[in-house]
């Protein structure tokens, strides 16, 4: 893709932080303008710009016509961070950086595009609890927005979610049915081990290789390790991600807490479940489905023997016919 062109550069959002945004384009510019938001723990390169063959999201789309935007909210990556985040993490704090501040994020982020491009609407894409985010944002400001792809998100239709129920170690052992703030605090340091784990579990057989190129997956550690100036000052290394959306995640994971409303989108909805992924269970997705009841249109991709990271995959485990999916749909 050597047409594809790269361009870092900062917007200031309405409260005043400085968040991080890779442009990345093509000499064609013909099609919806796309913000892709990450997830819980993990900055935007890492998920949707690796330099690796099938790694970059943002490049396929350049190269079909759309201007694309990735995005670090406030505290992740690139962007700038709470100042108690220069300190050690603090048990009992309040988590930092929650799924509604991440909004004027977005905001920031969907206006300089806006402009940027002439456009008066522009797409959006989530992963995970940054689904969620943009579920909110549509929600909130349905004239700027023209198509949404929720990828593995949660919505908060089910309180299902296998990973954050009472007794598991994000629920308060004192207050069952709350978060456990004392433990997990304000943010967290992540090691590169919960990637390994959780990416290895994913695949159904023993031959990983054959699932996901080594390249790609030694790509994905390093991203993480570059989205932290202070990663390497720990051993072994480890990155820093606020824990705001992790309470989040646990609220509508455990407690079946919607922070938005489905019924209130109004543009396309295009929702991406993999077989394997455990994060948008499918009663949550049922909730999520049922709810988008004013949405111009719902397109649910739920392709078989596909994991929480078929954008990574190898092609043929499910990320061409997922591309496929989302060209259509951004049409």
């Amino acid at each position: 893709m050597s047409d594809v062109v790269r361009k870092d550069f900062h917007v200031k959002t309405v409260d005043g932080y400085s968040v991080a945004i890779r442009e990345v384009r093509s000499d064609r510019t013909d099609r919806v303008p796309m913000i892709l938001l990450h997830g819980t723990r993990i900055p935007g390169l890492s998920e949707f710009d690796l330099p690796v063959e099938h790694g970059s999201l943002a490049a396929d789309l350049a190269a079909k016509g759309h201007v694309v935007y990735i995005l670090d909210a406030r505290g992740f990556g690139r962007s700038e961070r709470p100042a108690a985040m220069d300190e050690p993490p603090v048990p009992g704090a309040d988590p930092l950086v929650r799924t509604i501040e991440i909004t004027r994020d977005v905001d920031a982020a969907v206006d300089h595009l806006r402009a940027a491009t002439g456009n008066d609407k522009v797409g959006l894409f989530g992963w995970g609890v940054g689904g969620t985010c943009c579920g909110m944002y549509a929600a909130l400001w349905p004239e700027k927005i023209s198509h949404i792809v929720l990828y593995t998100v949660i919505y908060g239709g089910a309180g299902d979610q296998p990973s954050f129920q009472i007794g598991s170690i994000w629920d308060d052992p004192d207050n069952p049915g709350h978060f456990n703030q004392k433990r997990f605090g304000n943010y967290t340091f992540n090691s590169l081990e919960v990637l390994d784990r959780h990416w290895n579990e994913q695949i159904p057989i023993a031959d990983k290789d054959s699932w996901r190129d080594p390249a790609m997956f030694e790509a994905f550690r390093q991203a993480l390790i570059d989205g932290d100036p202070t990663a390497m000052d720990r051993d072994p290394p480890s990155y820093r991600s606020p824990n705001g959306m992790l309470e989040d995640l646990y609220r509508m994971g455990c407690n079946a807490q919607k922070l938005f409303h489905a019924s209130q989108i109004y543009c396309k909805v295009m929702i991406v479940k993999p077989e394997f992924d455990t994060l948008c269970t499918p009663a949550d997705l049922e909730a999520l489905v049922a709810d988008l009841e004013h949405a111009e249109a719902v397109d649910v991709w739920a392709e078989k023997n596909t994991t929480h990271y078929v954008l990574l995959d190898r092609p043929e485990r499910g990320r061409d016919d997922l591309l496929a999916r989302m060209d259509a749909f951004l049409r």
